[in-house]
């Protein structure tokens, strides 16, 4: 992406209400997950694939180990301004890490970008660093015909559908134990701004500050989505949330919930 958004993403992913929510919807799925581990098993090994800034990744430390991975210098530069994350140059398509090496792996946003060329590939390199039993955490943008300006600001080669989703999953040898819309709120106003302004040509960030009367609201909002698309109750929505699971034996068989 450009470099002027990895900065807007580190000055505003600790209080902006789409990170906010989408943080939310990741600890939550990750506790449901990793909570099937056995009493006493040592701490799980988390990759944050694609960390970018690494708000993400300093707060995933409260769930296990955790190592940040991202292909551009200028986010791991952010990314070391949070104290006590491992942190890691690299592409998903070749990760640095050896086979079956972790027991989870959070990638947000990252498999539709036109530096990731085979994201099935990616997607079976992430699925091959994780233990049998383990799990993937995927967020994706949604819908192709809704591309537009913040999609060229942050290099978006692809957006997905349902199907896609699943057939990545499949091809990654993968089970999918949850598939779920998130952003649901805003699809409405994207639609109208993406689709009928008619400024598709000219590139710009979606993240901007917000005032805290609008953001304070959004983020409640965004949580309440979190706690639904867990349940898949959403209609519909801007993004995709995979929980994808690596078959094998992981404290137990895994959970559909």
């Amino acid at each position: 992406m450009e470099p002027s958004e990895y900065e807007r993403i580190h000055q505003l992913e600790g209080r902006h209400f789409w990170y906010r929510g989408l943080h939310a919807l990741v600890l939550a799925a990750l506790e449901r997950q990793l909570g099937r581990r056995d009493a006493g098993a040592p701490r799980p090994l988390i990759l944050d694939a694609g960390c970018g800034p690494g708000g993400l990744t300093a707060r995933l430390l409260g769930h296990g180990r955790v190592v940040g991975l991202d292909h551009s210098p200028l986010a791991l530069q952010f990314a070391a301004t949070h104290a006590g994350v491992p942190l890691v140059q690299g592409s998903v398509s070749a990760l640095p890490l050896a086979p079956s090496s972790v027991d989870a792996v959070v990638c947000l946003d990252v498999l539709y970008h036109r530096a990731v060329p085979d994201d099935r590939a990616a997607l079976a390199e992430l699925a091959a660093a994780c233990r049998p039993g383990g799990v993937l955490l995927v967020n994706l943008p949604a819908h192709e015909w809704l591309a537009g300006p913040h999609d060229a600001q942050v290099h978006t080669a692809r957006r997905y559908d349902r199907a896609q989703v699943r057939a990545l999953a499949q091809a990654a040898g993968l089970e999918v134990l949850r598939l779920s819309w998130f952003n649901c709120a805003l699809l409405p106003a994207a639609v109208a701004t993406r689709r009928l302004s008619g400024h598709r040509d000219r590139p710009h960030s979606d993240v901007r500050a917000l005032p805290a009367p609008i953001n304070g609201p959004l983020t409640a909002w965004m949580k309440l989505e979190a706690s639904l698309a867990l349940r898949g109750w959403l209609p519909w929505g801007l993004s995709l949330f995979a929980v994808l699971r690596r078959p094998g034996e992981f404290g137990g068989p895994a959970s559909r919930r």
